[in-house]
């Protein structure tokens, strides 16, 4: 069994990345609440609120729909300042430089899902809106990729002797046909969201074809629902037996749970009973309300549990690929380590 020789890093990134991780969470929710509830034009200008720069805009005091948006706009600038402050403790203490990169990166992502925002407001743009709530469940997986990567367990983590490394005193068994069902997992997890996210915002596109998007798009989120589901329970199978990142693997297949019920609730709380249900239990005035504020709850806690998912898939995608030597200074050359997982 080898031993680290890297000197240890500065724990200040890590607990920057964990801030960013759970200031980027709730902005994802609030993102999705500010489309469950329309309230993504509530303000006709951007980098100011009314004409009021942001920071200083009187939040507290005001109601409805731009109470919505700028409490989103608020989140977005905590998440920019975390990622700065990140990126600086990564320059400041952390000497690997691929993870420096990373930073840089997800700074990159943060100003251009900013960008992105903006512009949907300034030029009132629905396709905006669309691709602004994909990416931002996407900069939520990466930041939260950053917490294993700057943890202890990544440098402390054993060598891996053929295919075996030691997690929490146990043999694990870290295999590169697993770390292709978490990359596959991640996928598949995040194209789910971005269907999703066709599903809420074709109903509101003014275009002809608008109706036959929503229907395949529909049809699309229901067949990849069932591509989901049978992953992340066969990653968490696969996770347990082998004894690797059996929490992360065991709260993915909790929450594909809570996500089905979530899914189900969406589509009654919007559209009520199927007919062939409604046949049998009649309709009722609990459901189909799509305009309440309790189905923008619903809908909103969908998709923030859809983000959460793929956000959990990709830190078991690096804990997985890391017990296979990725990114270990001693491990083998790069060109075999890729080889290896392709294979």
């Amino acid at each position: 069994m080898s031993s680290i020789t890297t000197s240890q890093p500065s724990r200040w990134p890590h607990r920057w990345a964990w801030a960013l991780a759970c200031a980027t969470f709730p902005l994802v929710w609030w993102g999705g609440f500010v489309t469950a509830t329309g309230s993504g034009m509530a303000f006709k200008d951007w980098l100011t609120s009314d004409g009021v720069f942001m920071p200083i805009y009187p939040w507290l005091s005001s109601t409805g729909d731009k109470f919505i948006e700028h409490g989103h706009r608020l989140l977005a600038m905590l998440a920019g300042g975390l990622t700065i402050a990140l990126v600086i403790s990564l320059y400041l203490g952390e000497p690997r430089q691929w993870v420096r990169r990373y930073g840089i990166a997800l700074l990159v992502g943060v100003i251009a899902q900013g960008i992105l925002g903006g512009m949907r407001v300034v030029l009132d743009e629905r396709v905006l809106a669309l691709i602004h709530g994909c990416v931002g469940p996407l900069f939520f997986g990466a930041a939260a990729g950053m917490i294993p990567v700057t943890s202890r367990r990544w440098l402390a983590e054993a060598m891996p002797a053929e295919g075996v490394a030691i997690e929490n005193g146990s043999a694990s068994k870290a295999t590169p046909k697993l770390l292709r069902l978490a990359i596959l997992t991640t996928a598949l997890a995040y194209l789910q969201l971005c269907i999703g996210a066709v599903v809420r915002h074709s109903p509101l596109m003014l275009t002809e074809g608008a109706p036959r998007i929503f229907q395949i798009a529909v049809y699309f989120h229901l067949l990849l629902a069932a591509a989901v589901t049978f992953h992340v329970l066969l990653l968490a199978h696969k996770c347990f037996w082998g004894r690797v990142c059996r929490i992360p693997a065991g709260s993915l297949a909790l929450l594909i749970g809570l996500q089905l019920l979530l899914g189900v609730s969406t589509w009654m709380m919007k559209y009520g009973f199927p007919q062939w249900a409604a046949r049998y239990v009649g309709e009722t005035g609990h459901f189909n309300q799509a305009d309440g504020m309790a189905s923008a709850v619903i809908v909103t806690a969908h998709g923030a549990v859809g983000s959460l998912i793929v956000a959990l898939a990709v830190v078991v995608a690096l804990r997985v690929g890391r017990q296979l030597g990725i990114h270990h200074p001693a491990s083998r050359p790069s060109s075999l380590r890729v080889a290896g997982v392709l294979a």
